[in-house]
């Protein structure tokens, strides 16, 4: 199969258990009619696997109303990548491994972890079947790096290697 070259686009649709971005659905049909490669990206806040679980419903949700996971044409991202209440590093993989599987249980649709390049060291093996991406920023340099490992996507094999200099993807 021939890979999708088309400029692709993750929008933040959730953040937490309650808060859905006001622009999220405009955002979406924006990207879409712009023949844009649509994917959507949760913030993660959970500190227990019970929140975490609640945040991917409150995620999925989010997804239902733009029509599922059929609507887009990338996976689903978990955004997890600070610790503002100082949980440890088993706490950390537990509350991501729920979030993971909730919402992989929930869409059907095995989600992508992004996180940074720092956070990134609090993942153990456990989360080692979920592809990563890895943002590194700064002053001189905006480094992204991502491992699809050629996702199926509607439109063909979804070519995203392992390192750009200059991702095309844009946060919204």
């Amino acid at each position: 199969m021939k890979a999708d070259k088309r400029e692709f686009v993750f929008i933040k649709a959730t953040e937490g258990q309650t808060y859905t971005d006001p622009n999220f659905t405009a955002n979406v049909k924006g990207a879409l009619s712009a023949w844009v490669m649509v994917g959507m990206y949760h913030f993660l806040r959970a500190t227990s696997a019970a929140a975490a679980r609640a945040e991917a419903v409150h995620y999925a949700k989010s997804l239902e109303e733009i029509g599922g996971e059929k609507a887009l044409q990338l996976p689903p991202v978990m955004d997890y990548e600070n610790n503002p209440n100082g949980i440890s590093k088993r706490q950390i993989n537990i509350v991501a491994k729920a979030f993971l599987t909730e919402l992989e249980r929930l869409t059907g649709v095995k989600p992508i972890i992004y996180t940074g390049n720092s956070f990134a060291s609090n993942f153990d093996s456990g989360l080692s079947g979920y592809d990563l991406w890895i943002a590194r920023h700064s002053l001189t340099q905006r480094f992204q790096m991502i491992s699809l490992h050629g996702r199926p996507g509607p439109y063909g094999n979804i070519a995203m290697q392992a390192r750009f200099q200059a991702l095309r993807a844009m946060w919204v």
